[in-house]
């Protein structure tokens, strides 16, 4: 018996006892007559006692020595209780210690209960700390494999477009190549270069993602030209495979709020997947739509599809459906963890549907349209400090003097070399120190430094040359080219000093056209 039965339960099995050991000894009457007239409710106080406890047996031991001494102890029919009485005594004494004893029965057995029962939850709480260490185990051993495989896919991915660049060169080098193999070398370097470029730049999105650290650059753009944007920078791809690329645009989307370098990396990562899971010859469709107040952007394919237990997985990150090492596409498991984060930050939701394997798949993106009036922004990426710059006709820098600070050799000459190239002069310095007694010496009209170097870094640098010139008077521009392209090494960049942050690697065009803009493409006379 765990608990007491409540108080009028105890109080019913008090009467119920004792009225049963009235009726067996009034029924007794005749045989026994005055002989042992208590000895019934002696039973059921013990009854009642040990179902209901100390209450109950006390309401019994009364209730029989009053009907007791009332019917079956002489005189009859009337109470007169006489300490001299010892049956009375007896029976009440008896009563009593009954139901102490009861009480103290039930008590010891409720606190054993308590006791099984704090046992139990004790096994319980063990047992459920037990699965909760194996699934956490078994999460860690999940998560080390992703890693493991991750850091696997990370090694191939990028060795593989760093093994066409360094062959391609050393055939370059060792002049083994005629024109036509040349120029075939050059377009493959370029091509293979641009593919590393695109990993690092997920990696980066990807650790700003973790971070929380990704921000956007809103401003009214029309979405249908974003998306035409990414489709034709997958267009010759598609077409190398043969796949036929369509895109249905509706007009009646009206100009919404939003990053449009951010939008079209979505949609180009939607497009570049579809037409990566495509077979030769197979569709891939791109469809803007509106639908009440959020517009729709829709990216369905023909290829192999998605399997029903990998769907929720599709948008986390380093998850690849085929991780092996005998996969069939490359890739690091990225692209759609962005997609999803970016489309996010711009209030939106996105989802897949795929009916299984050999079916293709539908990427939905739903974004608000009004939702770029009132987001919140941390910080917005200044465009005229970090943004692409890339003019149709090259500017000429004839005269300009440019001062290059690098450590590396290999990035100075090519700075030199694209600077000449635009017609600009260029001195170079392998250290801040250095760098500083060269402006000194010859003021350039620009300053191209990079951050990462021994000893002074950039960053110092840009503070002393910064507090040299408050003290002396005068304003060297300065570009940060470095390749240190987080968002916080940007702000810090400019922060100090600089008024342009250029990551490498760095576009020819886009450098030779900040420089233009930060000197205002001054000539100068005199050589540097």
């Amino acid at each position: 018996m765990s608990e007491l039965p409540s108080k009028p339960m105890r109080y019913f099995i008090a009467i119920a006892a004792t009225a049963v050991a009235f009726t067996t000894r009034f029924l007794l009457k005749t045989v026994l007559g005055d002989v042992a007239p208590l000895l019934m409710f002696t039973l059921s106080v013990v009854v009642s006692a040990w179902y209901g406890g100390l209450d109950s047996g006390l309401l019994a031991t009364a209730l029989g020595a009053l009907l007791g001494d009332y019917f079956f102890i002489q005189p009859f029919y009337s109470l007169r209780f006489y300490a001299e009485r010892t049956e009375e005594v007896l029976f009440l004494g008896i009563g009593i210690s009954i139901s102490i004893l009861s009480q103290a029965r039930l008590s010891l057995l409720a606190k054993r209960q308590q006791l099984l029962d704090s046992e139990r939850d004790a096994r319980r709480a063990a047992e459920d700390a037990r699965k909760a260490a194996e699934d956490a185990r078994k999460a860690a051993e999940d998560a080390n494999r992703l890693k493991d495989e991750f850091l696997c896919a990370v090694s191939h991915e990028l060795r593989t477009p760093l093994t066409a660049i360094n062959g391609w060169a050393l055939m370059l080098r060792a002049g083994r190549l005629d024109a036509a193999q040349s120029a075939r070398a050059l377009e493959n370097i370029v091509r293979n270069a641009k593919s590393q470029n695109q990993l690092i730049n997920d990696l980066l999105d990807a650790s700003r993602i973790i971070a929380s650290k990704m921000r956007l650059d809103v401003a009214p753009l029309k979405l249908g030209s974003v998306i035409e944007a990414a489709v034709e920078t997958v267009r010759p791809v598609a077409e190398a495979k043969g796949i036929r690329l369509s895109a249905m645009l509706d007009p009646a989307v009206d100009t919404m709020y939003g990053d449009a370098e951010r939008l079209q990396q979505v949609v180009w990562n939607l497009l570049s997947n579809a037409v990566k899971f495509s077979p030769t010859g197979g569709r891939v469709e791109v469809r803007l739509e509106r639908a009440d107040s959020h517009v729709e952007i829709v990216v369905t394919d023909n290829g192999r599809g998605i399997k029903p237990g990998f769907l929720p997985y599709v948008f986390e990150h380093f998850r690849q459906e085929d991780s092996g090492t005998n996969r069939r596409h490359g890739g690091l498991g990225l692209g759609l963890a962005i997609v999803r984060h970016i489309v996010e930050l711009h209030g939106g939701t996105v989802s897949v549907a795929s009916e299984g394997l050999g079916k293709g798949a539908t990427f939905t993106v739903a974004l608000p349209i009004a939702w770029g009036r009132a987001v919140w922004l941390d910080e917005s990426r200044d465009k005229a400090a970090g943004g692409r710059l890339a003019p149709e006709n090259q500017p000429s820098l004839v005269g300009v003097r440019a001062l290059v600070v690098d450590d590396d050799a290999d990035a100075r000459e090519l700075i030199v070399m694209i600077l000449a190239k635009g017609g600009a002069g260029a001195r170079t310095a392998v250290s801040a120190a250095e760098a500083l007694a060269a402006c000194e010496e010859c003021r350039p009209d620009v300053l191209i430094a990079d951050i990462g170097m021994p000893g002074e870094d950039g960053y110092l640098l840009m503070e002393k040359l910064r507090a040299r010139e408050k003290a002396r008077g005068g304003h060297i521009p300065a570009i940060a080219l470095t390749a240190y392209a987080r968002q916080e090494d940007r702000l810090r960049a400019l922060s100090v000093g600089y008024e342009y942050y250029v990551p490498k690697p760095v576009d020819p065009a886009e450098l030779l056209a900040v420089v233009a803009s930060m000197t205002n493409r001054i000539g100068k006379d005199e050589e540097f």
